[in-house]
């Protein structure tokens, strides 16, 4: 990469009740190989001290910069981050996960050298002093590039791992605050399941995507986070609802393979729904 090219990339952290995990989160965003970032730490109604954790490493780091508001949820706190953004690319990280110190640059160079709006890397899933050392691994690194269509039409099939969470990628920004002929996307506040709400809107927003095999984000599975409660049943339909509009955007433009491999989906968490019910009522 040549000096001085480097673009500036907005990291975006919604905070909230992690202070056991976010200093390694942050830790690993300034260990970053690539240093012109902005980290933007959204502090979102905190009450276990992780607001001031942040402001901690606020003062340690002027890259960083800690934004306060009362508690409004995950899509509210990425909003905030992104209208703060001054980066022409945006990443999002949670508080509780790790990244890879070449997460950034990686992405960045893919992103660049295939003109790419979008660059999304592998991901482990698991308790991080247990994936650390599988994370950057997978053989030989593939990059695919397809056009954004490409990607939709075979939504949730060959790259299904890749495509809905949004912590896995790079957005060169404009495709999120929109041009004169294409919306701005944010995130659905006061709804759950916001990545698969919005992650085809974002890259129907886009003209070409880059993957990379290389795992360069470790997700954290923790007992009480989101991920790892049992459904209750308002979270559950919930959930369907999301999946239902969903499938709703992708029949509407007729991409019927997608729209087939998600209603395959949705059909099986009807049935894994009904079956928790079941057991649970025994």
């Amino acid at each position: 990469m040549e000096e001085g090219k480097e673009k500036l990339v907005s990291i975006i952290v919604p905070v909230y009740q992690v202070k056991e995990y976010v200093g390694e989160c942050v830790e690993s965003l300034r260990a970053q190989t690539y240093t012109n970032l902005e980290i933007l730490l959204v502090d979102d109604g905190s009450t276990d001290g992780s607001g001031e954790i942040c402001d901690e490493y606020a003062y340690r780091d002027n890259r960083i910069r800690v934004i306060h508001q009362e508690n409004y949820g995950l899509s509210a706190a990425r909003n905030t981050g992104l209208d703060q953004a001054a980066g022409e690319y945006v990443a999002f990280v949670d508080s509780d996960d790790v990244v890879l110190p070449d997460f950034i640059e990686t992405l960045y160079d893919l992103s660049d050298r295939y003109q790419a709006d979008i660059a999304a890397c592998a991901f482990v899933r698991g308790k991080i002093e247990e994936i650390g050392g599988t994370a950057g691994s997978g053989g030989s690194a593939r990059d695919i590039c397809m056009t954004s269509e490409q990607m939709l039409r075979q939504w949730h099939g060959k790259y299904k791992k890749w495509e809905t969470i949004a912590c896995n990628k790079l957005y060169r920004k404009q495709i999120l605050n929109g041009t004169d002929s294409n919306g701005g996307i944010r995130f659905p506040i006061s709804r759950r399941h916001e990545d698969v709400l919005t992650s085809h809107l974002i890259v129907a927003n886009a003209s070409r995507i880059v993957l990379t095999t290389r795992k360069l984000y470790l997700y954290r599975t923790r007992e009480g986070s989101i991920t790892t409660q049992t459904m209750k049943a308002e979270q559950r339909r919930e959930n369907l609802r999301a999946q239902r509009e969903r499938m709703a955007f992708f029949k509407e433009r007729r991409y019927w393979r997608a729209y087939l491999n998600l209603l395959a989906g949705y059909v099986m968490h009807v049935g894994w729904f009904g079956w928790m019910r079941v057991k649970r009522c025994k």
